[in-house]
C-alpha cells in the first residue's frame, strides 16, 4: 500500500487542509490518552475498538444450518451459511457409510477442482476435517438449474422460447471452453453430463463433479500431488462412483485404458446430440431424427466408436460450433453449393437485400427505357411511312391536276412536321440514354463505397461493381467520363496497377495523383498480383501522406489486401504501419503478436485505435486498427488509450490497462466475449468498478504495474 501523503496543488490548499485535520487529530489523541489500561483490559471496550474481529473470534461453529442439495455416489452435498463470510456455500462431505479408507478418494475432487481456474468451472473455497475427523470441502453455491433440467422442461414442451437452438448451443461453446481449458491444464473431466452443468438465471454455465477427473502425465515426472490423483491408485475405492454409460466412451469403459481427451469429446459429442435433438445418443443413433446436416455431422465425428476419428481437441469442436452460429458451413460438414450460397445470405442478408434491391432497380429501369425507346421508334417509322406516302401522293396529284397541289403541300407540311416531331423524340431518346449511364455510374460508385468489413464480402462486391462497370463501358462513353475513372479507382483497389497503367496508356481520364501511384508501383508487385510486404506499407502511408482524401482508399485497400494469404509477420508489419500513420507516428510504437494464443502488445504512445471509415452510408462506421488480426487478448501497458468502446468490434477474452489513460470501464459492460480485465492495484475507485457488477462474465484481476 502506498503510505506517502498525497500532493497538493499549491501551497495555500496544503495549509487549508492542515488546518481543517488538525482539530480532528487532537481530538483523537485526546480521546486516546483518556483510555486506560484498565479499560483496554476491558472486553467491552476491545469489542467496540475491533467489532469485526471480535465477532470472527466469537463464531464456534463456521458452517451453519445445513441444508441437502444433492447426493452422489460418493458424497453428499449441502447449502450451509459460512458465518465468516457470511454468505451462503456448498459444502460437501462423503457419504456416512464410507470409513476412512474413502478420504483420499473423496478429496481427489477437491484438489483437482482447486487445480482449475476458469469462469466456467466451479470454484473451491475451503478444505477442512470436522471434528468428528470426517473430511469436506465447501464450493461456490451457485443458483440456477442443471442443464438436465432445463433439458427435461424443454422435452415436455416449456420454457422454448426462453432457450431456442441457438441459446443452447452458446452454453454448450462455454461448456467447451471449461473443458478446453482443464485439459490445457492436462485434466480431464471423465463424467460429462448434463447433471453436472449448472445454468445460472443469468445464463452463466458451469461444469461441476471432477470427482471422476484425472491429471494426464507430462514429458516431465510428475509431482507427489499429481500422482496421488491417479483414480487407479485408490483401486475398489472409487468403483462406486463409475460415471453415467450413455455418456462414456466405448474404450472408457475398460478400466485399464489409457484415458485421453478424446473420452470427454465422446462425451461432449453425447451432451451436444441431447442439447440439438433433446434425445440421448442412444435414442438418437437409432431413430435418426432430422437435424441440420452440420450439427449431424458434428455428433457424428464427436461420438466415433474409433478415438482417432474424433475431433482431434475440444477447441476444434467449439469452432465447427462458432462456424454454425456464424452462418458458416462447418469443417466436418460435406456442404454443396446450394447450401453454401444459402449461408451466404443468412450471414450477409442486408447486403444481399441492398444488391438485389438495386439490380432490381437497374432492371426496371431498363425495362422502362426499352419500352419507350421502342415506342418512339415505331412512333418515328410511321411518321416516315406517313411522309414518303404524302409525297408520293402530292406527286400523283401534280401531274393528275393542279388543283391537287394545294392538297400535296398540305400533305407535305403534315409529312415535315411528322418528321420534326421524330427528330425531337430521337433527341429525348438520346437524353434519356444519357441520364440512364449517368445513374448506373452513381450506383456502382454506392455500392463500392459500402465499408463492408469482411474480406470475403468485400471482395465479392469489388468484383460485382466490375461487372457493373463493364455492363457500363459496352455503350463506350467517351474518355472522359466518370466510369473510366471508377474502373481506374477499382484496379488501384486491387492492386492491379498493370491493368491501371493501360487505362493510362490509352488516355482515359483518371486522376493524376493516383496516375503517378500506379506508374511507380506498377513494377514492384510479385507473381501473384500484389505486392510485396514492404511496398504495400510504403503505398499505404504515401497514399495517406499525399492527401487526407487518400486515406479511405488506403481503407479499403486494407481490407481487400486481406484476400492474399500473407505470412502473420507480414501481417503484424501491415498492422504496425497502419497504427503509426493513424497516431502521428509515434517514435515508441511497438506490437508483437503471438499467433499461437492470439495475444497482441501494444506499447508507446499510442492515442487511439479506431478509424471513422468516410462512407455516406452507412456513416461513422469506426473500425479497429487491430482488427485484420483478430486478437483475442491485448495488453496496451502504458499507452494513451483512454476510450475503450474503441475494443468494441474485438472479440477480446482478456484485457490489461494497467498505466493507461483508461477511467471509464462501462462500455465493457456489454463485451460478451471479455472473460479477464487486469488493471492496477490502486487504478480505479470502486465507483468506477461499479459498472462492472452488470458484468459477472468478467474477472476483474488488480496487479502491481511490472516492469518490462
Amino acid at each position: 500500500m502506498n503510505t506517502e501523503p498525497a500532493t497538493t496543488s499549491s501551497d495555500g490548499e496544503n495549509d487549508d487542509s492542515h488546518r481543517r485535520i488538525d482539530p480532528l487529530v487532537k481530538l483523537l489523541y485526546d480521546a486516546s490518552e483518556e483510555i486506560t489500561s484498565e479499560e483496554m483490559n476491558d472486553p467491552s471496550t476491545f469489542d467496540e475498538i475491533c467489532p469485526l474481529y471480535t465477532s470472527i473470534c466469537k463464531i464456534d461453529d463456521r458452517y451453519q444450518n445445513p441444508e441437502l442439495i444433492g447426493r452422489g455416489g460418493m458424497k453428499e452435498v449441502f447449502r450451509v451459511y459460512d458465518a465468516k463470510t457470511v454468505r451462503h456455500v456448498a459444502l460437501a462431505k462423503p457419504l456416512a457409510k464410507f470409513s476412512h479408507d474413502h478420504f483420499d478418494a473423496f478429496l481427489r475432487e477437491a484438489h483437482l477442482t482447486a487445480r482449475l481456474e476458469h469462469p466456467c468451472i466451479i470454484n473451491l473455497f475451503d478444505m477442512d476435517v470436522d471434528a468428528d475427523g470426517r473430511p469436506f470441502f465447501t464450493m461456490e453455491f451457485k443458483q440456477g438449474r442443471s442443464l438436465r433440467a432445463i433439458l427435461d422442461e424443454l422435452r415436455n414442451g416449456h420454457e422454448r422460447d426462453r432457450f431456442p437452438l441457438r441459446k443452447r448451443l452458446m452454453l454448450f461453446m462455454r461448456v467447451c471452453e471449461a473443458i478446453a481449458y482443464a485439459h490445457s491444464q492436462r485434466v480431464l473431466h471423465l463424467d460429462i453430463k448434463p447433471d453436472n452443468i449448472q445454468i445460472g438465471e443469468f445464463g452463466e454455465t458451469q461444469v461441476c463433479d471432477w470427482g471422476l477427473g484425472v491429471v494426464m502425465p507430462s514429458d516431465e515426472t510428475m509431482h507427489d500431488s499429481e500422482v496421488l490423483l491417479d483414480p487407479d491408485l485408490y483401486g475398489p475405492l472409487l468403483d462406486s462412483v463409475k460415471g453415467t454409460p450413455t455418456y462414456m466412451a466405448p474404450e472408457q469403459k475398460n478400466r485399464g485404458t489409457k484415458k485421453t481427451p478424446q473420452m470427454d469429446i465422446y462425451a461432449l459429442g453425447c451432451v451436444l446430440c441431447e442439447i440439438v435433438t433433446l434425445q440421448p445418443i442412444t435414442s438418437y443413433q437409432k431413430k435418426r431424427p432430422q437435424t441440420d446436416s452440420a450439427l449431424a455431422a458434428m455428433i457424428q465425428k464427436a461420438t466415433s466408436t474409433d478415438p482417432s476419428d474424433r475431433y482431434a481437441d475440444v477447441d476444434c469442436l467449439h469452432e465447427d460450433i462458432s462456424r454454425f452460429l456464424a452462418g458458416y458451413s462447418a469443417s466436418v460438414e460435406q456442404s454443396s453449393v446450394l447450401r453454401e450460397v444459402g449461408l451466404f445470405w443468412r450471414r450477409h442478408r442486408d447486403v444481399c437485400a441492398v444488391v438485389s434491391g438495386s439490380v432490381i432497380i437497374l432492371l426496371l429501369f431498363a425495362a422502362l427505357f426499352v419500352s419507350q425507346l421502342r415506342e418512339k421508334h415505331q412512333t418515328a417509322v410511321a411518321a416516315r411511312a406517313d411522309a414518303e406516302t404524302a409525297w408520293i401522293r402530292a406527286d400523283t396529284e401534280r401531274a393528275l391536276a393542279t388543283t391537287a397541289q394545294k392538297n400535296a403541300e398540305r400533305a407535305k407540311e403534315r409529312a415535315e412536321e411528322s418528321l420534326a416531331k421524330y427528330i425531337v423524340e430521337k433527341n429525348k431518346s438520346e437524353e434519356r440514354l444519357k441520364a440512364q449511364v449517368h445513374s448506373a455510374v452513381e450506383v456502382s460508385d454506392h455500392l463500392t463505397s459500402i465499408p463492408l468489413i469482411p474480406k470475403d464480402t468485400f471482395a465479392t462486391t469489388v468484383k460485382m461493381s466490375m461487372q457493373h462497370i463493364d455492363t457500363v463501358l459496352s455503350n463506350n462513353p467517351p474518355p472522359e467520363s466518370r466510369v473510366w475513372h471508377k474502373k481506374f479507382w477499382l484496379y488501384f483497389l486491387m492492386q492491379d496497377f498493370k491493368s491501371a497503367t493501360k487505362l493510362l496508356d490509352d488516355e482515359k481520364g483518371v486522376e493524376p495523383d493516383l496516375a503517378d501511384f500506379a506508374r511507380r508501383y506498377v513494377e514492384k508487385t510479385n507473381n501473384s498480383g500484389y505486392l510485396h510486404t514492404a511496398a504495400f506499407r510504403q503505398l499505404i502511408t504515401d497514399l495517406c501522406h499525399s492527401s487526407r482524401f487518400r486515406a479511405p482508399l488506403a481503407e479499403k485497400m486494407l481490407i481487400y489486401d486481406m484476400k492474399y494469404p500473407r505470412s502473420i509477420e507480414d501481417r503484424v508489419k501491415i498492422v504496425y504501419t497502419w497504427v503509426r500513420i493513424n497516431n502521428r507516428k509515434p517514435a515508441d510504437l511497438e506490437l508483437d503478436f503471438d499467433a499461437d494464443s492470439k495475444a497482441v502488445r501494444l506499447r508507446g504512445k499510442v492515442q487511439s485505435l479506431v478509424r471513422t471509415l468516410s462512407s455516406p452510408w452507412p456513416p461513422g462506421v469506426r473500425v479497429n486498427l487491430l482488427y485484420t488480426l483478430h486478437p483475442k487478448s491485448l495488453d496496451m501497458r502504458g499507452t494513451n488509450v483512454s476510450d475503450l468502446s474503441e475494443l468494441a468490434d474485438l472479440e477480446l477474452l482478456e484485457l490489461d490497462v494497467r498505466d493507461t489513460n483508461v477511467t471509464d470501464l462501462s462500455p465493457l459492460v456489454q463485451n460478451r466475449s471479455l472473460r479477464r480485465l487486469i488493471v492496477g492495484v490502486d487504478q480505479f475507485t470502486d465507483a468506477q468498478l461499479a459498472p462492472l457488477r452488470n458484468a459477472p462474465h468478467i474477472n476483474v484481476i488488480k496487479e502491481k504495474q511490472t516492469e518490462e
